[in-house]
This record gives C-alpha cells, sequence and structure tokens, in this order.
C-alpha cells in the first residue's frame, strides 16, 4: 500500500470513530491535544453529513420512524455501511437493503420496501433528461410490428412490486406525516416511478399491468410483454397501459427484433 493510500486510510478510519485518533494524529502536525479536538469536529461533521444525505434521500421513512429514532438509523447505517463515493447522492443506495436485516426495525416491516420507492424517486430526481417519445412512437406500425417491438423508457423510470402498499404511503406521507393511520397495510402494491419535467411522479400500478411494464424493462418484446399481462389478467387490454405511458411520458425510443443485437 502506498504511504499516500496509508495516510488516507489512517484518517478515514479516525473520522469514522474515536477508537481510529491514535493511528491518526501522527500524522497530523502541531499540538496532538488541538488535532484531537479538530478530528472531533471533522467527525461530527461526517456523521452530520451522512445524516443528512439520509434524511434527504429517504423523508418518508424518517417520517414515519420520527426524527430521533431515524437519525440513530442513520448513524447505524453509517457505521456498517461507510461511503465509498465522494457523490453523496449515491451514498444510500445500500439503505433498503441495510433495513432488510437490522431488528429494530423488524416492526415497521414494510419500511424498507417504503426505502426502496423512496430511492427509486430519488434517483429520478437526478437521472439524466430524455425527450419522451410521445404518441408519434407507434405511429405507422401494424400489430405484427407492435408486437415485434422492444420499447426503451426515459431515465429514472422505475418498478417495484411489493407486500405493502407502498405508492399509498409514500403518497400519502407526500402531504400528510401522520397518513399511515389511515392506510390499509394488509395489501400488496405495485408502484410506478417517474420523472415529469422536474417533478417525481408515483402512482400505483395494477399487477398485470405492471408485469407488462416488468416485461419491457427486461427487453422484452411487446408481444411477450402482453402474454406476461394476460398470465396475470387474462382478458387484460393493453390500450389503457399503453396510453398512461404516452401520456406520462415514460417512453423514449422503440427498437425492433432485427435491430436488437
Amino acid at each position: 500500500m502506498s504511504a499516500l493510500r496509508e495516510a488516507q486510510r489512517r484518517f478515514g478510519a479516525a473520522l469514522a470513530g474515536a477508537a481510529g485518533e491514535p493511528d491518526a494524529l501522527p500524522l497530523l502536525a502541531g499540538d496532538p491535544v488541538r488535532n484531537r479536538a479538530l478530528l472531533s469536529v471533522y467527525r461530527a461533521t461526517s456523521v452530520a453529513n451522512a445524516v443528512a444525505a439520509l434524511r434527504l434521500a429517504f423523508p418518508v421513512c424518517a417520517q414515519i420512524t420520527g426524527d430521533d429514532f431515524f437519525d440513530a438509523l442513520a448513524r447505524r447505517y453509517r457505521d456498517a455501511c461507510p461511503s465509498s463515493d465522494g457523490d453523496l447522492n449515491r451514498y444510500s443506495a445500500g439503505f433498503p437493503a441495510f433495513l432488510d436485516g437490522f431488528g429494530p426495525v423488524s416492526a415497521l416491516p414494510y419500511l424498507p420496501d417504503v426505502a426502496r420507492l423512496e430511492w427509486a424517486v430519488h434517483e429520478a430526481t437526478t437521472a439524466a433528461d430524455a425527450e419522451p417519445a410521445g404518441g408519434r412512437l407507434f405511429a405507422g406500425l401494424d400489430a405484427d410490428a407492435l408486437a415485434r417491438a422492444r420499447l426503451r423508457f426515459v431515465p429514472g423510470f422505475a418498478l417495484l412490486a411489493s407486500d405493502w402498499p407502498v405508492a399509498d404511503i409514500w403518497l400519502g406521507h407526500a402531504d400528510d406525516a401522520k397518513a399511515l393511520a389511515r392506510i390499509d397495510l394488509t395489501s400488496a402494491q405495485c408502484a410506478v416511478v417517474w420523472r415529469e419535467g422536474w417533478r417525481v411522479r408515483v402512482a400505483a400500478l395494477a399487477p398485470a399491468a405492471y408485469a407488462l411494464w416488468q416485461a419491457l424493462c427486461r427487453r422484452e418484446a411487446v408481444g411477450t410483454a402482453w402474454a406476461a399481462a394476460c398470465a396475470v389478467e387474462p382478458a387484460f387490454d393493453p390500450g389503457p397501459a399503453f396510453a398512461q405511458a404516452l401520456s406520462a411520458g415514460w417512453l423514449h425510443a422503440i427498437d425492433f427484433e432485427e435491430d436488437v443485437p
């Protein structure tokens, strides 16, 4: 390991916890007492930045758990999953998986999936801009050509299937921190996330529509995706689903089987 890398490792360990201070202090010029105090300030700032990053990405989770619990949760996540990226926008990607195995939140079994939805919302806010295709996407296609088509979605489009009503929870808490008390938590729900201009949207999806879009996100042909939707709901009509997608701006481009490598 290079001297610079070793110095960075030791300084990073001192920021992660006071136990790392003895290894870092010899690297610093000046009074050790003063340097220890400065390391404490830097460490507190690092913790505050990590907590703030999680709060920005998971505001509904913070509302559900309460501020004090969420701040403690954010600190535990920081200890378990230290940042490996200089961009704090990406720091919280592992938070939903962390919640899956974190015992203190077991009384809130829907929280990991709410966090997954919130992370999709967060990613949509920073997704690249792309022009939605609009109604011209399917112009001139006959039924056979449409069945062979594969669709590309705008950046930030995401799907989530949950055992919990995650869309209702997110939508309710967007306006009311006490919304959870009025939501039926016994129902499963599929959700879609996308960005409309500068605003991120969330909506619930029927299971058959979710199956359709999930298959299309896997780059399966429209005909195959329709069959997947019909396996969930035999009489499924894709017309309203495609109308919703075009109206909301989910779709970016179209390819055909012969164009796909």
